[in-house]
């Protein structure tokens, strides 16, 4: 008898697609490599490295296949910024779930602001990743958070360069996916 090898591959569709968003060198694309434990994205210094939506297939554990779908920065600038932005926001439309990311020690943006609005507009479900924390001093994340506080998301601290506060972030995903 043949035995003919069995595909177990989920389709792209089927996937849970997570959209990852958030200001220029937030540590978006370092954040889907910590998470998946895979270098699927090119990190740099440089802001604006990520310049068009780029959709990677892996599993996330414990959920299973999903799609992140790292994207340009919503602060850039410039009329080429203007479109990488119209492209990134183009991508929450059809998202199961977004991840803002935000310097743990910096301030919330209009670019944060309106991205928040259109994921409440849209009642996309989210996760706010307060990120770099091992650079935030305490007081400007209290403010932060305090800033974010009405929006009603989830709020999670990590450090995607020391891989610290990874699983409290799996569990937000778990539970707001």
């Amino acid at each position: 008898m043949n035995s003919v090898p069995i595909k177990l591959e989920v389709q792209k569709a089927l996937r849970i697609h997570i959209g990852i968003f958030g200001r220029r060198n937030a540590g978006k694309s370092s954040l889907i490599n910590r998470l998946t434990g895979q270098n699927l994205s090119i990190v740099s210094d440089i802001p604006g490295t990520t310049t068009d939506p780029v959709e990677k297939a892996c599993e996330l554990h414990p959920i299973g296949p999903v799609v992140f779908i790292d994207t340009a920065g919503l602060d850039d600038v410039g009329e080429l910024g203007r479109e990488r932005v119209a492209r990134s926001l183009s991508v929450l439309s059809w998202m199961d779930l977004a991840l803002l990311v935000i310097d743990a020690g910096g301030k919330l943006l209009d670019s944060d602001r309106l991205l928040l609005w259109k994921l409440k507009a849209q009642g996309t479900p989210a996760v706010i990743v307060l990120n770099k924390s091992d650079r935030a001093r305490g007081a400007s994340e209290a403010a932060l958070r305090e800033s974010l506080h009405g929006f009603g998301y989830p709020i999670v601290l990590v450090s995607a360069l020391k891989g610290t506060g990874l699983e409290e972030l799996r569990a937000a995903i778990v539970k707001t996916v």
